[in-house]
């Protein structure tokens, strides 16, 4: 910063400084038709560069129609691409999952019949196992029954044995006491 400008900042300008400095600016001052002129001048150059923009702009803009275009184009060709790969995977996954299934279809027939067979076999054996215990217990039953009805023969023929030395004695008990009266009886009118 020079002295003039220190003291012009401070407001301290001596008639000398005054006097270069309005000297200085006179020089420097450009004249109005000057001023015109650089305006004039400035104003086509304005009028070129935008120009020089507008034509900047319209090849950018090409550019990117051209850019957007391929991209589209190549965009609708990885999606038709994927779409025909997507639909073969899925084709592919398809008849995989269908040969699965048939194979578990067949699998799981298969597990059946074995197991109906099994199943048949059990249900056979358990069946002659039950034959052969119903046998043997209607055989055990028969003889616990022929059992029981001898020893109830048995017991009832001693019951009627006793039951007939009952009546026997009831019967001589009878005859005694009717006997005994009779002898009374005759005893006693043959007394008289």
């Amino acid at each position: 910063m020079t002295d003039t400008e220190k003291n012009l900042a401070d407001g301290n300008l001596t008639q000398k400084e005054i006097i270069q400095l309005l000297l200085h600016n006179a020089q420097h001052m450009a004249t109005r038709e000057e001023v015109k002129a650089d305006i004039k001048e400035l104003k086509t150059e304005l009028k070129e560069d935008n120009k020089e923009l507008k034509e900047d702009i319209l090849r950018v803009e090409a550019s990117l129609k051209q850019s957007i275009s391929k991209g589209d184009t190549s965009l609708k060709q990885d999606m038709s691409k994927l779409e025909t790969s997507l639909k073969q995977d899925m084709s592919k996954l398809e008849t995989s999952l269908k040969q699965d299934m048939s194979k578990l279809e067949t699998s799981l027939k298969q597990d059946m019949s074995k197991l109906e067979t099994s199943l048949k076999q059990d249900m056979s054996k358990l069946e002659t196992s039950l034959k052969q215990d119903m046998s043997k217990l209607e055989t055990s039953l028969k003889q616990d029954m022929s059992k029981l009805e001898t020893s109830l023969k048995q017991d009832i023929s001693k019951v009627d044995a006793k039951f007939d030395k009952i009546q026997w004695l009831i019967i001589a008990t009878i005859i005694t006491v009717l006997s005994k009266d009779y002898l009374f009886t005759l005893l006693s009118t043959s007394t008289k």
